[in-house]
């Protein structure tokens, strides 16, 4: 594994709100390296106040733009339930996301359910529900929903996800081209129990710049003309999905820009949402429908730069090796996700302090692929010392698991005061499920 970019540059932590005190870096006033002392490390740190941000910077829409989370990004109850708080609907891919939104309290009328899996226990509960919308991922979930809900004496209101040239395909949705999506449509709308309104089209590959937005949204609305010209069917749920990337979390590869210079390169939420309605807006103004519903489905842009990892220095393997190898406390269990993104690090006590020593930093369990970073310049590390992972708000949580080690506790910051979401896992925890002789004769 190579990790090309940054092992001699960085961002700066002020793009995160961090700044520098006598103690090292702070969010908001608060110490990181104290709230590892408090709470424990590793941990997953919200930044409420940011949070907060991201979501009224999504909210700057007009009548008819409507945001949905997708779950699957940070499942994380109390992140969940104040993104709700603020007018968030959800976006889920399983009966768990589905009982979990229903759970916290989200009306079925603000959820959207996606997703390749559905069985026919699923799509009951799906159909009982009544939800806002159920998009169809491939042509044979068709019949599925439909006699579900002639069973049930039901009638939801479904769209199909389609592919377009450059999104996930295979898997994921109809695709456009050779007629295939059109075909699918025409047999969905041959069922009277399903109301056949809405349209799904998530690219999947990460949205940067806004020529490849303009492809993407250009290709669905050009679809669209088709199913009203073939069918006669005037989409009223357009769901474009989500794919905006976070721009401070960056491919790994050997590009020879400045990060910086990249970052700047990236669409921002306000930059995204502009071009994207008005793309909308124009076409309908210019074949004259009226504008559907536009159902937006962010993910990683909404709460990626939200929340970050603190980890410590557990052991230093020097040994002439170069770089020197830091085994912290959190690696590929927690943060799998940094194998194939490159994600800013920042050394918690002494950042500003010049880098002096290279190093590989490796996760705690006993695998060779258990590495966060192949080379990163950092002023000398010391055991005990605090390494933050930025951007940790998108599929870090979602992909973790009990490798040899337990999961970290979560803390929302909110205007100085800490609040423990979610409590670490024990080691009681990981096998509470189990059957076994609690105590063994000696």
């Amino acid at each position: 594994m190579t990790h090309a970019v940054g092992a001699s540059q960085s961002l700066h932590p002020k793009r995160w709100g961090l700044t520098r005190a006598e103690g090292g870096l702070c969010l908001r006033g608060t110490s990181l390296a104290g709230l590892a002392d408090r709470w424990g490390s590793p941990l997953f740190v919200v930044d409420a106040d940011r949070l907060d941000e991201n979501v009224r910077r999504f909210q700057q829409v007009p009548p008819g733009v409507e945001v949905f989370y997708s779950y699957k990004t940070n499942p994380v109850p109390a992140v969940l339930q104040r993104l709700l708080g603020l007018g968030v609907g959800a976006e889920v891919v399983s009966p768990y996301e589905l009982w979990l939104a229903l759970r916290l309290g989200v009306a079925p009328g603000r959820i959207i359910y996606n997703g390749p899996g559905k069985t026919p226990r699923a799509v009951r509960t799906i159909v009982q529900n009544d939800l806002l919308l159920t998009n169809l991922n491939h042509r044979e979930e068709i019949a599925l929903v439909a006699q579900a809900a002639e069973q049930l004496g039901k009638r939801p209101t479904v769209g199909l996800r389609v592919a377009t040239s450059d999104s996930w395909s295979g898997k994921f949705g109809v695709p456009i081209a050779g007629g295939q999506a059109l075909a699918a449509y025409e047999e969905a709308l041959s069922h009277s129990s399903l109301r056949v309104v809405g349209l799904h089209a998530h690219r999947g590959v990460a949205i940067e710049d806004a020529e490849t937005l303009e492809g993407f949204v250009r290709e669905v609305l050009e679809f669209c003309d088709t199913l009203h010209a073939r069918l006669g069917l005037a989409v009223e749920l357009l769901d474009l999905g989500g794919s905006l990337a976070v721009p401070t979390v960056l491919p790994l590869d050997a590009s020879t820009l400045p990060l910086d210079e990249q970052v700047r390169r990236k669409l921002s939420i306000e930059h995204y949402l502009a071009l994207l309605v008005g793309q909308v807006e124009d076409h309908f103004r210019r074949v004259g429908r009226p504008m559907p519903r536009l159902l937006l489905e962010p993910g990683r842009a909404l709460t990626g730069n939200t929340q970050m990892l603190l980890c410590r220095v557990n052991s230093l393997n020097e040994a002439g090796a170069v770089p020197a190898h830091a085994i912290l406390d959190a690696g590929e269990s927690i943060a799998h996700i940094l194998h194939r993104e490159y994600h800013e690090i920042f050394h918690v006590e002494r950042w500003g302090d010049s880098p002096s020593e290279t190093y590989t930093l490796d996760g705690p369990t006993c695998s060779p692929m258990d590495r966060l970073r192949t080379a990163i310049e950092l002023p000398r590390l010391q055991l005990g010392d605090t390494l933050a992972v930025m951007d940790a708000g998108a599929y870090l949580v979602s992909f973790s698991n009990s490798f040899c080690f337990p999961q970290p506790g979560i803390v929302l910051l909110e205007q100085g005061r800490e609040t423990l979401v979610r409590r670490a896992e024990t080691y009681e925890d990981m096998v509470d499920r189990d059957s076994y002789a609690s105590e063994v004769s000696r």
